[in-house]
């Protein structure tokens, strides 16, 4: 028997502006569709547990109760984007409510919604925690008003603190904050600096990723050759260490290689990827892992409303890739997956799923890693060493 799936993404494509480092599905001066993107969403999550069969446990569907009882139903729910925080709370409310009534969400979930710092105000947090959402995810980045306008953030250093505090103010207690690094004109001091901010804030979860240059985007096309312009490799390195450092400090557990929380606040949701476990994808550009099929929908807005807002009742119709996984693959995605959480890959787990033994399998490659000194065996669990958080992006492709 296929298993249970227990998350789902719905993403939220409109943004005030797209910022120069993003490749995510996003779209600038589109908010007027917001209503008719909310229909659509809500459509293809019936639309979907209806092909799949996945609905309250017991298959019936039309389910109106606010949660289901013990582990049926979602466990986790994540609106990411994009800038989610630009739908109203009863937009959101709209979309848990069809989650609710196709699947089902369990009483004590994890429904988190991202939120980027001057699309907000003190109201709106209050609002989305009535609507049902109980963990919140904010994009700090950096609380540098002159960092955040070189990557072009919309927000001020002001704006990210006033999030912050609101957040707090409105009585959720589950709040993450990304950091970045790596920035143009970033120092060691500027990181610190911004992660002291959310230690006297008590945030329980933070994040903290380097900036990327990905193909397509403004910032590829300006540093892309011209990396003298920004950090270089060793000081990027020396901000990722002195911010982990300085967390570990504090009591936070380092759980995931760009993700510390203090205990009991770790991403569930986020733990369903690194663990390689099926997951739902709602909305435009969304990604989907239903029972050893990976699913990508339509990055086009256009063509997504207009396919979901049509009489055409086929999912084909968004749908621009389905892969299926055979056993080979998933064995290869537990690894690389798995070797981005500390504790590691457990051979127990490996077993379970597959039935068959890890260190049968990849033997070579635990054997090479291990002798460059950037993975570790404890009983049957391998991870990755103090060295080969450094080295980590090299672990992965052992598996790909």
């Amino acid at each position: 028997m296929s298993e249970r799936i227990r998350s789902a993404y719905v993403h939220i494509p409109f943004c005030v502006k797209k910022c120069p480092y993003c490749d995510f599905v996003s779209y600038a001066n589109r908010t007027d569709q917001k209503s008719a993107y909310v229909e659509a969403v809500c459509k293809e999550i019936r639309m979907t547990c209806s092909e799949t069969a996945q609905l309250p446990d017991e298959g019936q569907t039309g389910r109106s109760e606010a949660v289901v009882p013990g582990d049926a139903g979602l466990a986790t729910v994540y609106f990411g984007g994009g800038t989610p925080s630009l739908l109203s709370s009863d937009q959101i409310g709209i979309v848990l409510m069809q989650l609710r009534e196709s699947i089902g969400i369990q009483q004590n979930a994890e429904i988190t919604l991202e939120v980027n710092p001057g699309t907000v105000n003190e109201e709106d947090f209050v609002r989305f925690r009535e609507a049902g959402i109980t963990r919140i995810s904010i994009g700090i980045q950096s609380f540098s008003s002159v960092l955040l306008a070189s990557i072009g953030r919309i927000h001020t250093a002001e704006q990210a603190r006033d999030a912050v505090a609101w957040a707090k103010s409105a009585g959720f207690a589950n709040i993450s904050c990304d950091l970045m690094t790596g920035l143009p004109g970033q120092t060691v001091a500027d990181a610190l600096d911004s992660l002291d901010i959310l230690l006297e804030y008590e945030i329980p979860h933070i994040s903290f990723y380097a900036l990327t240059l990905e193909e397509g985007t403004p910032f590829f096309e300006r540093f892309h050759g011209h990396e003298e312009y920004l950090p270089d490799s060793d000081s990027e390195r020396d901000m990722y260490h002195i911010l982990l450092d300085t967390l570990q400090s504090h009591g936070y557990d380092h759980y995931e290689i760009s993700n510390c929380a203090r205990p009991g606040f770790e991403s569930r949701h986020n733990l369903t990827y690194w663990k390689a476990l099926p997951y739902y994808g709602f909305g435009c550009g969304a990604a989907s892992y239903l029972h050893t099929k990976r699913i990508g929908n339509t990055p086009d807005l256009d063509m997504y409303l207009q396919c979901m807002g049509s009489g055409k009742k086929q999912l084909s119709d968004i749908r621009t890739e389905i892969v299926e996984v055979d056993e080979k693959e998933r064995r290869k995605e537990f690894m690389l997956l798995g070797f981005r959480l500390l504790h590691g890959v457990s051979g127990q787990e490996f077993s379970d799923r597959f039935n068959v033994r890890m260190d049968e399998i990849f033997a070579v490659e635990l054997r090479d890693l291990a002798d460059r000194g950037w993975i570790m065996q404890e009983a049957d669990t391998y991870r990755l060493t103090l060295k080969g958080l450094d080295f980590a992006n090299i672990v992965f492709r052992a598996f790909v």
